[in-house]
């Protein structure tokens, strides 16, 4: 009885042991571990879902004042919730409904609360002055888009649109294109259902536009959005 006391009294001073020098010893990560990415100086960092919001798509192009039409000057705005800086160099835009692609955002700075983020697809037209990046390849479709945006590793931070309803609001008139914005519902207030859009509602695109497309070009990138008068919101704008 004696040995057997013993030799557990061994084994547990043994445990302690190993478990004493894992705790001092600096963990390493297995493929399978999710990586969290603290904010860093150039350095991409993960974000929390619902905390960066896709909050407008102009997936309609851009009508210059005298009248021309250029259906693939589209844009996708975001803005931050999260407290602390986001940086979203290497986070994903995957696309879907009309077209199936993905794109990389490039490096980029950080954005802090209550920024806007523009991603165009053109740096010479309507929205080269205002956008954060730009991604000359990018295409969102008309009829059907959904967009979804995910972080350096994997985690969906959001998803707007549908890829099997057509698009919510928005659209081109053969005269003007208007976006379509995220409206601040007060409860679930959730981007894939059509309750949380609306169509630009100003008469002029704001001066965030490229002098000469406001006439036609009716959006807000990179500020905060028009007056939605569904009645459903708690306010028009995410500030």
């Amino acid at each position: 009885m004696r040995r057997l006391r013993a030799t557990q009294f061994v084994g547990i001073v043994a445990a302690m042991a190993a478990l004493a020098w894992g705790c001092n010893s600096t963990p390493e990560f297995s493929d399978q571990t999710p990586l969290y990415r603290t904010p860093a100086s150039g350095e991409t960092s993960s974000g929390e879902r619902g905390s960066v919001m896709v909050t407008e798509v102009n997936f309609a192009g851009s009508v210059r004042d005298d009248g021309t039409y250029f259906p693939d000057d589209v844009f996708i705005e975001l803005h931050s919730d999260e407290e602390t800086p986001v940086n979203m160099t290497g986070w994903e835009l995957r696309i879907s409904g009309d077209v199936d692609r993905s794109y990389t955002i490039p490096e980029t700075e950080a954005i802090t609360t209550n920024d806007y983020f523009v991603i165009a697809s053109d740096g010479d037209k309507a929205f080269g002055e205002v956008a954060d990046v730009v991604i000359p390849e990018l295409e969102l479709g008309t009829k059907r888009v959904q967009v979804r945006l995910v972080d350096r590793d994997e985690r969906l931070m959001e998803s707007v649109g549908s890829e099997d309803v057509r698009t919510f609001a928005g659209g081109w008139d053969t005269v003007s294109v208007r976006s379509m914005e995220r409206v601040q519902l007060l409860f679930s207030n959730s981007g894939g259902v059509s309750r949380s859009w609306h169509t630009y509602s100003d008469d002029e695109g704001l001066d965030t536009i490229a002098e000469g497309w406001r006439e036609h070009t009716l959006a807000s990138p990179g500020e905060a959005n028009s007056t939605d008068y569904s009645g459903s919101t708690s306010t028009g704008s995410f500030e």
